[in-house]
C-alpha cells in the first residue's frame, strides 16, 4: 500500500507538470487572427512583382518562423499532430526541381494567411522513416492535415490556381474537396494517419520513460493480483485494461475511447474498485475524477507510445503467467463443483429427511411363481409364517382335486410334492423361502415321470461331475528345449531335452481312444459310395 500511496504522489506531481507544460504552450502559441470570410489565402502575388496594400478583413501577414517549419521524427507529434491549426505537410528533396519551384509559393501562402494554416516541409532522404509510412513514391508529395488526420493529397506542381484555390478551402473545411476523395483513397489516408501517429509517439517516447513504465505496470499488475485474491481475478482485470488501452490505439481520433466510465459494472467491478488498476491507466496520460478519465482533455489526438508500451507490458505479463493462471483457474473450478456437489447432498438430504420412509413388514414374503410349461411370472404376497400348502391355494390356475402338485425352487433345492403331507405343513421361513424365492408348479400327469426322477436328479448330477475328476497315472514326455536355457530340471538325450510330467485324465485317455477308433470323413463316405453302389447291382 506504500508503494501505492508513493506511486500516486508520485503521478499528481507528473499531472501537476504536464498542466504547467501546457499552459506555457498556450502562452506561446502561434497568434492567430480572424478572418474575413471572403479573404482567399490562395491569393499571391507574382514574383518580383509589387506587393500592393493588403485587401480590407486581410489578416497580417506572419512571420516566416511562427508558420513555416521543418520535420522531424522528434517534432512531428506536436507541430503536426497536435497543432492547432490546418498543416500543408511538403514532402520534398534538395535535388528535386518541381519541389525547388513550388516551395516558396507555399512559403508566401503560409506568411500571407497570417496563421491560419502552417505549412511543414520533410525533407525525405533526411527522414527516410517518416516519408517511407506515408508511402511516399514521387517528388513533392502534399498532404492536408486537420486536427491530427491526413484528409487529402496531391503529387507534382498544381495544376493551376483554381486547383490550390479548392485544395485550400477543402483544408480548411469552407468547402468540399474538389475533386472530393474517394472512400478508397479516405480509407488510405486513415491508414497513413495512424501510421504517422505512431511514428510520432515512439519517437517521442525515450527509452527510460519506456523501460520505467514497464516496471511500473508490471509490479501494478502483481498489486492487483495480491489486492483480487488470485490470478484468474487478476487476469479479468489485466484484460479489461488492454482492452481500454487497444480501443484507443486503434483509433486515437475516436473521443469516446479516450474516456473512461467508471461507474459501468464491469470496468468499477474489475478496474475502478482497485487501485493499481487505476494506477496503470493515470501512468498512460488519463486524468480525472473518482467517475470517470479521459485521456488527451481538449486534443484531436494523443500519443499512443505510452498506450503501446503499457499494452504489450499486460500481454507479456498474462503470458508469463499463464501457467499460474491456468491453475488458479482449474482449482476455481474444483471449488465450484465441490461446492455445487456439496449443495446439492444437502438438498437431497432435505428431500430424504422430509419423506417418510414407508414402513416394511419383516414377515412378508415375496415368491415370483412360474406354472410348468408357461413363460409368465406371477407374483405372490403371502405370511412367511404360512405353510407351503399356501402356494396351493393362492395358484393364478385351478387344481382338480385328483391332480398332484410339486413345488420346485432350484436355489433353495427344494422339491414337494402335495402329497406329502409333513412337507406341505412347514412354513416358508422353514423352507427357506423368506424373505423372497422363485418356484416353478408342476400340475397334473406331468408330475408321475417327474416324481420318478426328481428326487435323485440332484444326486445323479453330483456324482456325474466328481467321477469326471477321477485321474489315474501320468504321461511322460521329453520336451525339446535349447542347452542353454538354464533349466533346473533333469537333463537327458545327452543334454539336449529336459524331462517333465503332466496329468492327464481317464476321460482324456478314452478321448484319444476314441479318435483313433473312428473312421474320418473320407472312409466314412467312401463306404458308404460302395454300399450304395452294392445295393444298385442287387
Amino acid at each position: 500500500m506504500a508503494r501505492i500511496e508513493a506511486e500516486r504522489e508520485e503521478e499528481e506531481k507528473r499531472a501537476q507538470l504536464r498542466a504547467e507544460a501546457n499552459a506555457k504552450e498556450e502562452a506561446l502559441e502561434m497568434k492567430t487572427v480572424s478572418v474575413d470570410a471572403n479573404f482567399d489565402p490562395t491569393r499571391i502575388a507574382t514574383a518580383g512583382a509589387k506587393q500592393s496594400s493588403a485587401p480590407k478583413g486581410a489578416p497580417s501577414p506572419a512571420k516566416k518562423e511562427d508558420v513555416v517549419f521543418e520535420a522531424t521524427a522528434a517534432n512531428i507529434q506536436k507541430i503536426i499532430l497536435e497543432s492547432p491549426v490546418p498543416v500543408i505537410l511538403d514532402v520534398y528533396a534538395d535535388w528535386c526541381g518541381p519541389c525547388k519551384a513550388l516551395a516558396p509559393i507555399l512559403e508566401e501562402m503560409a506568411i500571407k494567411g497570417g496563421g491560419m494554416f502552417r505549412l511543414v516541409k520533410l525533407n525525405t532522404d533526411e527522414e527516410r522513416t517518416i516519408s517511407s509510412a506515408l508511402e511516399v513514391t514521387s517528388l513533392p508529395t502534399i498532404f492536408g492535415i486537420r486536427n491530427g488526420k491526413i484528409v487529402n493529397s496531391f503529387k507534382g506542381m498544381p495544376r493551376d490556381q483554381k486547383f490550390m484555390a479548392d485544395f485550400m478551402m477543402g483544408l480548411f473545411g469552407a468547402a468540399e474537396f474538389k475533386p472530393k476523395p474517394s472512400k478508397e483513397e479516405v480509407a488510405k489516408y486513415d491508414e497513413l494517419s495512424n501510421k504517422l501517429i505512431k511514428i510520432a509517439g515512439a519517437s517521442g517516447f525515450s527509452f527510460s520513460q519506456r523501460e520505467r513504465l514497464q516496471v511500473r505496470t508490471n509490479n501494478m499488475l502483481d498489486e492487483i493480483a495480491k489486492s483480487r485474491g488470485g490470478m484468474v481475478a487478476a487476469e479479468e482485470s489485466a484484460k479489461v485494461l488492454r482492452s481500454l488501452l487497444s480501443n484507443v490505439i486503434r483509433d486515437p481520433f475516436e473521443l469516446k475511447f479516450r474516456q473512461v466510465n467508471l461507474e459501468n459494472k464491469i470496468i468499477q467491478a474489475k478496474v475502478g474498485s482497485f487501485p493499481p488498476a487505476l494506477s496503470i491507466l493515470r501512468s498512460v496520460g488519463f486524468e480525472g475524477s473518482d467517475s470517470a478519465l479521459c485521456l488527451g482533455k481538449g486534443k484531436s489526438v494523443v500519443n499512443v507510445a505510452p498506450l503501446v508500451v503499457a499494452r504489450d507490458t499486460i500481454d507479456k505479463w498474462i503470458d508469463l503467467n499463464r501457467r499460474a493462471i491456468a491453475a488458479a483457474a482449474r482449482k476455481k473450478e474444483d471449488d465450484l463443483a465441490r461446492e455445487k456437489m456439496l449443495t446439492e447432498a444437502e438438498e437431497v438430504d432435505d428431500v430424504e429427511e422430509d419423506d417418510e420412509e414407508p414402513e416394511v413388514d419383516p414377515n412378508i414374503c415375496t415368491l415370483n411363481l412360474r406354472i410348468q410349461g408357461k413363460k409368465k411370472m406371477h407374483k405372490l404376497s403371502l405370511n412367511a409364517d404360512d405353510s407351503l400348502s399356501s402356494i396351493l391355494e393362492n395358484l393364478p390356475v385351478t387344481v382338480p382335486e385328483d391332480e398332484d402338485v410339486i413345488i420346485t425352487c432350484t436355489a433353495r433345492r427344494l422339491i414337494v410334492k402335495s402329497t406329502d403331507v409333513d412337507q406341505m405343513r412347514k412354513s416358508l421361513r422353514e423352507c427357506k423361502l423368506h424373505p423372497s424365492a422363485s418356484i416353478v408348479v408342476q400340475v397334473g400327469s406331468e408330475t408321475k415321470e417327474t416324481d420318478k426322477t426328481a428326487s435323485s436328479s440332484l444326486q445323479e448330477r453330483a456324482a456325474a461331475r466328481k467321477a469326471k475328476k477321477k485321474g489315474e497315472h501320468t504321461m511322460q514326455s521329453i520336451g525339446i528345449y535349447s542347452k542353454d536355457d538354464n533349466a533346473k530340471g533333469e537333463l537327458i538325450d545327452g543334454g539336449g531335452g529336459v524331462w517333465y510330467e503332466q496329468d492327464v485324465t481317464t476321460d482324456d485317455e478314452q478321448e484319444h481312444e476314441d479318435i483313433l477308433t473312428e473312421p474320418n470323413d473320407e472312409e466314412t463316405k467312401d463306404s458308404t459310395e460302395e454300399d450304395d453302389a452294392s445295393n444298385q447291382e442287387d
